[in-house]
């Protein structure tokens, strides 16, 4: 199927979807006299089967008072994320950071500022 033929199919469904949700009739758009939609009388009845299956929802006061509120009042940025992780994960922070000083300092006090060389070596490979 070429992009146009693609994009009029999607029109067509858009058609009838619309047309059903506004209550309108549609059989002026189902018209199979010019043969152009006749691919489409499937879509059509699996379109209006949607249509009476599914029904919208209304949510009860209830939750949409806590959806409201959770979403107005949640925080934010780095410091809220922070103070939502568990503790065990706070600790392995700590200690990591700790860890990280404690070699910088060494090597600050033990005079190894300068890195080390890596000298390379031949290897032997096999031709």
């Amino acid at each position: 199927m070429d992009s146009h033929a693609d994009a009029k199919a999607q029109d067509f469904v858009d058609d009838i979807t619309g047309a059903l949700q506004q209550g309108n009739s549609i059989d002026p758009l189902v018209d199979l006299s010019d043969g152009a939609h006749e691919e489409f009388v499937d879509l059509v009845s699996v379109i209006q089967d949607l249509r009476d299956t599914l029904l919208p929802v209304e949510p009860s006061a209830e939750f949409a008072t806590h959806l409201k509120t959770q979403l107005l009042e949640s925080e934010a940025g780095l410091a809220a994320r922070l103070r939502k992780m568990p503790a065990r994960l706070h600790v392995a922070a700590i200690l990591a950071l700790f860890a990280g000083f404690s070699l910088l300092l060494s090597r600050r006090l033990f005079g190894a500022s300068a890195a080390q060389e890596i000298s390379e070596e031949p290897v032997a490979t096999a031709l």
